[in-house]
């Protein structure tokens, strides 16, 4: 299928999206289920400000997973979308806002992480359940405010039954992808760069902490940092090329079809963000660990007796409460 107005040969895309989306899907789905049973096992009697933040993060990942079926289908249907232009704009706002609640949950633990290791005694007020439920609300409620600039009143086209496509695009959306770009991106990675490398020095400052113990902190900091370029990196920036070009360029046409399997697989890419999530801040927590130990007796792993008093910062650090 190609697309009248720029002449895109857009089933290019078919075989490496759908790839990725069926990954992240039937690996993804799995793991957010049942990280989201061990918090709800800890939730029973631990719960805390990394309880609620975790479970968003969860929660906003399982809604992006349930949205991929539907586009493998639009896919392997060569980007014609069968049903309503409801449908489709519905789909557009959930995979949307909760790509970017997403972030902004890894912000928020990334933050109270910060807080909880660099600033242990002054940030008791503001590491509470109740605090961490409004923003979680308030992350929520912003997000989709912020999507609406770009997807109101619609991002389905009825003349060729694309869903959450055009080319060229209009220069509203195209205003709108450059805001994602330094809100969505660039922002967030200036949060997680600053957190993260204050309590690495936090920690190596700590004379309590084994060598072994504090590379192990650092290199996890170090690993999510990297985790975060890898997969939102290449959409974002890709997309600030694509979209400032578009202001500068006359010929509109050929910057779409230059970048459009590029940027395509780059969309795709930030869904692999849900194999991360639980592998990176659930099966890393300590409690999580334990509950789900206690609920799966099939789990079996080293005893949790073994652990050194030197870790104990670092199992402070990574805890859900």
């Amino acid at each position: 299928m190609e697309n009248e107005s720029c002449n895109i040969t857009l089933d290019v895309d078919k075989v490496g999206l759908t790839s990725i989306y069926s990954l992240a899907f039937s690996l993804g789905l799995p793991a957010n289920l049942l990280s989201l049973w061990g918090l709800y096992k800890v939730g029973l009697s631990d719960g805390g400000v990394q309880l609620v933040f975790l479970v968003n993060l969860l929660l906003s990942d399982l809604l992006q997973l349930l949205t991929l079926p539907l586009w493998m289908v639009y896919l392997d249907n060569s980007h014609k979308w069968n049903y309503d232009s409801l449908a489709c704009n519905f789909l557009a706002y959930i995979f949307y806002v909760n790509l970017y609640s997403s972030i902004g949950f890894l912000c928020l633990i990334a933050l109270d992480r910060y807080l909880a290791i660099v600033h242990p005694l002054s940030s008791r007020g503001v590491r509470q359940v109740r605090v961490a439920i409004l923003s979680s609300l308030a992350t929520w409620i912003s997000m989709l405010f912020f999507c609406m600039i770009g997807l109101y009143p619609t991002v389905y086209n009825s003349t060729r039954m694309l869903c959450l496509e055009s080319y060229p695009v209009t220069e509203r959306y195209a205003s709108f992808k450059i805001g994602t770009v330094i809100l969505g991106f660039f922002l967030p990675t200036a949060v997680l760069g600053y957190t993260s490398t204050h309590i690495a020095f936090a920690l190596r400052d700590s004379p309590s902490i084994h060598v072994h113990d504090r590379h192990k902190i650092v290199g996890t900091l170090i690993i999510i940092t990297v985790i975060f370029f890898a997969i939102f990196g290449p959409y974002h920036l890709v997309g600030a090329y694509k979209f400032v070009a578009f202001f500068l360029v006359a010929d509109k046409c050929q910057l779409e079809q230059a970048l459009f399997l590029c940027y395509r697989l780059c969309f795709g890419l930030t869904s692999l963000n849900n194999l991360l999530d639980p592998l990176l801040y659930i099966f890393m927590c300590t409690d999580t660990r334990h509950k789900l130990k206690q609920s799966l007796p099939c789990m079996t792993c080293e005893s949790d007796n073994k652990e050194t008093p030197t870790t104990e910062v670092y199992r402070r650090s990574t805890e859900c409460s």
